[in-house]
């Protein structure tokens, strides 16, 4: 985080880290579940809060960052085949991830035939 934060912004690293690594992983259980991608998207929204994101970013972050996450943590599931996190007998869509619904379901398509997000 220190390579991309300015110098201005270096003190917000003790708040945002924590989110970004608990995003990935937690250090005592091999599980993901919802609440790892909450992490990752609280940690997209710090930067945002910061600057660091504008809101001309908002589409690429959702379709390309976010996207890649998802990526990386389907494959992560699949390799160490990461238990689901919480899971009480209680099912959704899908269980790992509920943000790509949330994503999915505000975008919109205007006059023009261009995708947007609400």
């Amino acid at each position: 985080m220190l390579q991309f934060l300015p110098d201005d912004l270096q003190f917000a690293t003790i708040e945002i880290v924590p989110y970004f690594t608990d995003s990935f992983r937690n250090s005592s259980r091999i599980d993901y579940g919802t609440s790892h991608e909450t992490n990752f998207a609280v940690w997209l929204y710090y930067l945002a809060r910061l600057g660091v994101i504008n809101e001309e970013d908002y589409h690429a972050v959702v379709a390309r960052v976010f996207v890649k996450y998802l990526e990386l943590m389907r494959k992560l599931q699949l390799v160490y085949c990461l238990e689901l996190a919480g899971s009480h007998g209680v099912w959704g869509l899908d269980d790992y991830h509920f943000l790509p619904f949330v994503f999915g379901s505000s975008q919109g398509k205007g006059n023009d035939g261009n995708v947007f997000f609400f």
